[in-house]
Parts: C-alpha cells; sequence; structure tokens
C-alpha cells in the first residue's frame, strides 16, 4: 500500500516545475549521505553547571548528581518523563522528570558517594572492654 503511495507520488508534478517528484529525487539520490550508524539520542541538550550542593538546574528544577561533580559542566538530555545526566561522555545521573515548576529530586546515593566511609556505617552496639568485664567479675560482691 505504501509502495504504490511511493510511486504515485514520484509521479507527480509541483505546479510549475518541469519535472516530476521522481525525476527530482533521481537527481538528489546520488548528494544524500547514508544514514549514521550509530543510535543519536532524541531530547532537550542543557549544559548546566553542577553547584555545590551537588545538583543541576533543569528548566526551574533542580536535579542530584554525584559530589564529584561539584563544580564540572555536565551535559544533560531532557526526555518527555526523564532525563539523563553526563560526564565525560559516561551516564552518571538518570531521574524521573519533574512535572511540577521550582521542585527537587534527590538520590541519597548521590551524597553518600562522597561520604567519609566511617560515617556511612551504621553504629556498632557499645561493648565494654574485657579489661573492664574481668574487674568487675573478679571484684565479686
Amino acid at each position: 500500500m505504501v509502495d504504490r503511495w511511493d510511486l504515485q507520488d514520484d509521479g507527480r508534478k509541483i505546479r510549475s516545475r518541469a519535472r516530476t517528484v521522481g525525476e527530482y529525487f533521481a537527481v538528489e539520490r546520488p548528494l544524500l549521505k547514508p544514514l549514521p550508524t550509530e543510535l543519536f539520542e532524541m531530547g532537550r541538550l542543557f549544559m548546566p553547571r553542577v553547584d555545590r550542593y551537588s545538583q543541576t538546574a533543569v528548566q526551574t528544577n533542580r536535579y542530584s548528581v554525584p559530589v564529584r561533580l561539584i563544580g564540572r559542566t555536565v551535559r544533560v538530555m531532557l526526555h518527555a518523563n526523564h532525563l539523563i545526566v553526563y560526564d565525560r561522555g559516561q551516564e552518571v545521573a538518570r531521574h524521573e522528570r519533574l512535572s511540577t515548576k521550582a521542585g527537587s529530586r534527590l538520590e541519597l546515593d548521590h551524597y553518600l558517594e562522597g561520604a567519609d566511609p566511617q560515617a556511612r556505617r551504621l553504629p556498632r552496639r557499645h561493648r565494654p572492654r574485657t579489661s573492664q568485664v574481668r574487674r568487675q567479675v573478679h571484684a565479686g560482691p
């Protein structure tokens, strides 16, 4: 069905032009470049700078990124439902897009990455030193 429409369109003449659409295309065809083999992203590109709070501003909203990127300019590809943040060609964050204005979407892992490893651990229960236990046991009543 589509092939039939293509053939019909190739024979069509545009008002004051001497040739048909198909004849003009035959002249243009050798000048066309091949389609790219690699995939490309469809979205709106932004190049925001990461602020001191490890966030990027994209259209009135703020999205977190890993703390190691503070002060750097990153590439953000904004899609209909999500956005992807890239640093030097590597994906570093992906967020669901906010539909509100002046909102924030923060991911805790982005902030924990830069935290002191000791601070990330849950506190251990307080255990008395063995020397303290021995003194209490041997002291007796």
